[in-house]
């Protein structure tokens, strides 16, 4: 008999984050496609949710009795994907992931950075705190290759692999259930449907409310398409996206906004059915290069100027600054270049996929030693 094992995963899971959620089936499917002897147990703040959605044992994030419990029962903790080791949207959150590891460490248990995008880490306290607990940890992968020239320039000196992103691990959905949506919704067949993924950040919620309306009365100028604008983190996003719709629909047909709650199979199937996506969020952008919608990203983060390193573009477009006559302008160059764009983003999609074998792979080796 094959002997089992069993993975601890930690990340910001439970949540309802259709992103980080993602990169929690992109694990699961891909461990599970390598070896059907992996017992994968998650820490989320939603057990009962988590193992309803995945099929997989769950403990609650934020007991720490729990947590000491299912590390010591662990062969080895997973930490990631996603963008945990960072101070930017959270100063105490590092701190969590960091403490995780720690236990793992101190129960003498298998440490596997998995998939993550890392930094930027402002505090110097943070800095020092990861750099030692990384050079002590059995193996790192991250995302992209910025992740690793940050680690090598905080002083991490170790092997480090680079893939992907773990969502390009996830089995594809059919389209079917988005054509559904799009049906509800009585979207124009016959137009190219440009979705539209905005979020509030920080100061600058009235600014990309006007430029994001502004874009779309230039693009609508010049291209009679559809607009559908998709919460991604759905109870966050929804708000600044009923905004905007209310005020575009005043002046345009053809404009829609998809209010019901989607998980990850039926998000990913409604990206299917887009031709263009323009995103604020990070899996935006990578259900769309996954899903074949051409991806055009508003940076708020590192991690999407990352991503689009990795697909060979430049990203111009900046949360604080983004002009709408350039995103407008770039939207229209893609409707009217759309099968040669997405034919160069298809180039990278087959290498994302091999990537995440590699990670994968590399799981399950660490998991054997």
């Amino acid at each position: 008999m094959q002997k089992r094992y069993k993975i601890l995963v930690s990340g910001y899971f439970g949540y309802n984050n259709i992103g980080d959620e993602a990169i929690l089936k992109g694990l699961i499917d891909g461990i599970r496609k390598k070896s059907s002897n992996i017992d994968i147990v998650v820490l989320s703040k939603n057990p009962d949710w988590t193992m309803a959605k995945y099929n997989v044992e769950s403990v609650n994030r934020s007991k720490i009795s729990d947590i000491i419990s299912a590390i010591r029962d662990c062969d080895m903790l997973v930490s990631g994907g996603g963008s945990l080791l960072q101070d930017v949207t959270s100063k105490k959150s590092i701190l969590y992931y960091l403490a995780i590891l720690k236990l793992a460490l101190f129960f003498k248990k298998k440490t596997f950075i998995y998939s993550q995008g890392i930094g930027p880490i402002s505090l110097k306290f943070n800095r020092i705190l990861t750099k030692r607990i990384l050079n002590k940890v059995d193996f790192i992968n991250v995302r992209d290759n910025q992740s690793k020239r940050y680690l090598s320039d905080m002083g991490i000196n170790r092997d480090i692999l680079v893939t992907t992103d773990t969502v390009f691990g996830i089995n594809k959905p059919s389209l079917e259930d988005g054509k559904e949506l799009l049906e509800k919704l009585g979207i124009d067949k016959n137009k190219k449907n440009i979705a539209l993924t905005i979020i509030n950040w920080k100061g600058y919620r009235k600014r990309t409310v006007e430029e994001i309306i502004k874009t779309v009365e230039k693009i609508k100028e010049k291209e009679d398409v559809n607009i559908i604008l998709i919460p991604f983190f759905y109870h966050v996003d929804l708000d600044i996206e009923t905004e905007i719709y209310n005020k575009l629909k005043k002046k345009y047909d053809n404009i829609y906004l998809v209010k019901e709650y989607l998980h990850i199979e039926r998000y990913l199937s409604l990206v299917g059915n887009m031709d263009i996506m323009l995103s604020m969020r990070l899996h935006g952008l990578i259900f769309a290069t996954l899903m074949g919608a051409y991806p055009i990203g508003i940076s708020y983060d590192p991690k999407i100027d990352g991503l689009m390193k990795e697909l060979n573009r430049i990203q111009n477009h900046y949360v604080e600054d983004f002009n709408s006559d350039d995103v407008a302008k770039e939207i229209i160059n893609a409707v009217e270049n759309l099968d040669m764009l997405m034919e160069e983003t298809n180039t990278h999609l087959k290498r994302f996929y091999s990537l995440t074998d590699k990670h994968n792979e590399a799981v399950i080796e660490v998991l054997k030693r």
